[in-house]
């Protein structure tokens, strides 16, 4: 009989330890924005993204998460068609250009949990992106459509960062589901981004 008790506390025991233990999470994330390129005459288009989480959470009010993401902006401004092959003799010779983006990104983010309330807590997020152009398209009403790809675009790497205040919902013990609204800028471009993002992100403990 005190054999058995013996083993049964100590598989409590093991059991508790492993569960206080879990601080790696996995996840994904399904993004919405609203883009508009940095210049003049520029337009407001929508846009979308996703991607996987790794998260580290060793404390109790904040983690820490990276991850790899995919994002698609678009937007219109005034640009030189140089990208077309025509020369700039004229500092007025811009077209309205429309941009559309589809990026790969490291997303390196701290979370902040400064109030709890029961499953509920309050979220504040800090974001620094190194972003990296996969295919850019250019389309404007005097040449038409350009596709560019791989070393054909111009400036590749982007650097983007972000500020967010959101919400985190506890599923069940080692699952949550992070509900956060962002504001992105890209500062380091030569095609420059501001974005409002709303991510939604479903992170569980694996150990």
């Amino acid at each position: 009989m005190v054999k058995r008790a013996f083993y049964l506390l100590s598989f409590l025991f093991l059991s508790v330890t492993a569960g206080a233990q879990i601080n790696l999470f996995l996840g994904g994330n399904l993004q919405g924005n609203y883009s508009w390129i940095r210049g003049e005459d520029q337009s407001f288009e929508p846009g979308f993204g996703g991607g996987f989480s790794f998260v580290y959470w060793e404390y109790e009010y904040w983690f820490l998460k990276a991850g790899v993401d995919y994002t698609y902006k678009s937007s219109a401004c005034l640009h030189y068609a140089e990208d077309y092959g025509v020369p700039i003799n004229d500092p007025d010779d811009r077209i309205n250009i429309t941009f559309s983006e589809q990026n790969v990104g490291v997303p390196l983010t701290i979370y902040f949990r400064p109030y709890e309330s029961g499953a509920n807590s309050l979220l504040i997020t800090g974001s620094l992106t190194m972003m990296f152009t996969t295919i850019l398209k250019e389309n404007s009403d005097e040449y038409g459509e350009l596709i560019l790809k791989g070393s054909d675009i111009n400036t590749r790497t982007k650097t983007n960062i972000g500020f967010g205040v959101g919400y985190q919902r506890q599923l069940d013990q080692h699952m949550f589901l992070n509900i956060v609204p962002s504001y992105n800028v890209d500062i380091r471009a030569a095609r420059a981004y501001n974005s409002i993002t709303l991510t939604a992100e479903l992170i569980f403990g694996v150990y």
